[in-house]
């Protein structure tokens, strides 16, 4: 479909790169699904493989997100479809953009973690020097570039899958950068980490407790895993569904992530792992550790 035309026919207010939920081959608009005070940019259209998905609130059939953007029915909605191209039936398989098309490496200007980074983990209640030993965080400098993307004055997290890294993610400690969160170049990952899970599979057991992020992981330690934010995927699911045959999903408690959650037990379901949701205050990785502590034994007794 040709959704760029149809968006600037239409007036719609959209991004093709530049921002931080923006992948090469997505098209994205603020997502009419999500509620909130922040609607960005989060609902992307593949260009690649003509489907919708929000980062946020997650997959959206075409004809009932080109209705709710251009306030029509979905029968006026199809039509409108078929003038711009129509649906694909058959998706490409060749994505835009490679995984491990160059070679996978740290972002320059990688080192140990130095006393400002140790200082946000303090801030934060975090023993940085278990976190260091247990998850090999570093941290980066005022300059670390890796493919002109600026990782400055950020905690790396190495992701380790099937024994190896295969790609990393950072987290900002000025908090007052606009993307608190950067993963590595998709070109230069060894496996696409939104296509696995964050922990350390050698502690995971037969029943798991999933978070959203690294930091919530952190709290609860290496019993626990991660699908980097709420807006999973079909192969996250299937990886969960492989290894687990419980799961215990604990996402931070505002509306959206509830109803991700709440998704997410649906599909585990589906495919026979038994799930249930254990709703807290707060976030995860902002609960105190003896909080967190008591909470993992709990949830694993």
């Amino acid at each position: 479909m040709k959704i760029v035309k149809l968006y600037a026919d239409y007036h719609i207010d959209h991004v093709t790169e530049g921002h931080k939920h923006v992948r090469d081959g997505w098209v994205n608009v603020a997502c009419p699904f999500c509620t909130g005070e922040n609607p960005g940019y989060h609902l992307g259209y593949s260009l690649d493989d003509d489907y919708f998905n929000c980062w946020r609130c997650g997959g959206h059939s075409i004809p009932k997100v080109i209705a709710k953007l251009l306030s029509v029915n979905t029968h006026r909605a199809k039509e409108i479809i078929k003038q711009y191209g129509g649906i694909s039936k058959v998706n490409k398989v060749v994505p835009r953009v490679r995984v491990g098309t160059n070679a996978f490496m740290f972002p320059h200007g990688t080192m140990e973690l130095q006393r400002n980074h140790k200082l946000y983990l303090k801030s934060r209640n975090f023993d940085w020097e278990y976190l260091e030993k247990e998850w090999k965080l570093q941290g980066t400098g005022p300059v670390a570039k890796l493919d002109d993307i600026n990782y400055n004055n950020r905690i790396l997290a190495p992701i380790t899958w099937e024994g190896r890294v295969v790609s990393f993610q950072t987290r900002d400690i000025t908090n007052r950068h606009p993307i608190k969160y950067l993963a590595c170049p998709q070109a230069r990952e060894r496996v696409q980490h939104q296509h696995i899970l964050y922990g350390n599979a050698l502690k995971w057991g037969r029943r798991g407790i999933c978070v959203e992020g690294i930091t919530d992981v952190w709290r609860l330690g290496p019993l626990s895993f991660a699908v980097f934010g709420i807006s999973y995927t079909h192969h996250q699911v299937l990886e969960i569904a492989s290894l687990f045959e419980e799961v215990v999903i604990v996402f931070d408690p505002e509306k959206q992530a509830q109803q991700q959650a709440k998704k997410l037990q649906m599909d585990l379901e589906g495919k026979r792992v038994k799930t249930w949701i254990e709703g807290i205050d707060s976030d995860p990785g902002d609960m105190s550790q003896d909080d967190a502590n008591h909470l993992v034994k709990y949830l694993l007794k």
